[in-house]
């Protein structure tokens, strides 16, 4: 109503009989209802705040996703993960390891870990390979390698399979060499590792097999090379998670056959 009211009293203003001046109410009209701008310029500065704001939250992200650290984590059976690197970690029931997104791989290769995890590294002698605990530092090349927290996280043990790794307190630079085969331990506020085995040790005892979510070809092949013979099975499609510590092959066969219900064949070659 009051809309109108306001058009109405308009006309009359300047309405006559006869005569009705559209220029001079023309100028009344725009000095009372200044230019806007057109729908196109303000649909254009919408979108051009859109865009800014888009750019400004891209470039926030990308440098919160390359500053972030990546938590791995294995719960109630162990886990493999593939590094950004190509070096491989299996993470032990209740687990865990972490880094720094930007530049792992090219500037720095440093993991952090809690429990127990088993490693191998892919070889680059440009950008060395550094896991570390609450206790310790262990830095290499290129090997493979089980670093374990033991005591309530109080004693660090790294056994090496291949390779050559430098153990040692953290904060410290100096440390001993463990090589295949040998053994090493690290009590908590201690500044040096003692080796517990070495290699001839080692090779006496019983050997250590690790599986995780492997194909069953792939672990009758490891098996069937190991022991030198030739093992097959006619199933198809079977997983199997298992660790074994023991040279006992028959021993091994019927904990897989019994745990998949599946049939191995052995044969010497």
């Amino acid at each position: 109503m009051d809309r109108e009211n306001r058009h109405l009293n308009f006309v009359l203003k300047y309405y006559a009989p006869g005569r009705f001046d559209t220029r001079r109410a023309l100028a009344t009209y725009r000095s009372d209802h200044p230019v806007k701008l057109s729908l196109w310029k303000r649909y254009a500065a919408v979108v051009a705040v859109a865009l800014l704001l888009s750019a400004v939250s891209c470039f926030l992200l990308v440098r919160n996703m390359s500053d972030r650290t990546v938590c791995l984590y294995a719960s109630d059976a162990a886990v493999s993960y593939l590094l950004p690197d190509s070096s491989e970690v299996v993470l032990y029931p209740h687990s865990s390891l972490s880094y720094k997104r930007a530049g792992f791989g090219d500037g720095h290769r440093d993991v952090d870990m809690r429990g127990k995890a088993e490693f191998k590294v892919y070889k680059d002698p440009q950008v060395p390979f550094t896991v570390m605990d609450s206790n310790a530092s262990v830095r290499v090349l290129g090997t493979e390698f089980t670093v374990e927290q033991l005591q309530g996280d109080s004693v660090t043990s790294v056994s090496v399979r291949s390779g050559k790794v430098l153990f040692r307190a953290k904060d410290r630079t100096e440390g001993v060499e463990l090589t295949a085969g040998m053994i090493a331990s690290l009590q908590s506020g201690e500044t040096m590792p003692q080796i517990i085995a070495t290699a001839d040790v080692v090779e006496a005892s019983a050997h250590r097999f690790v599986f995780n979510r492997a194909p069953l070809a792939a672990v009758l092949k490891e098996l069937s090379e190991h022991f030198n013979v030739d093992l097959s099975c006619e199933a198809k499609g079977k997983i199997l998670t298992a660790e074994f510590e023991t040279d006992d092959l028959d021993e091994i066969i019927k904990m897989i056959e019994k745990s998949l219900n599946v049939k191995i064949e052995k044969r010497q070659k």
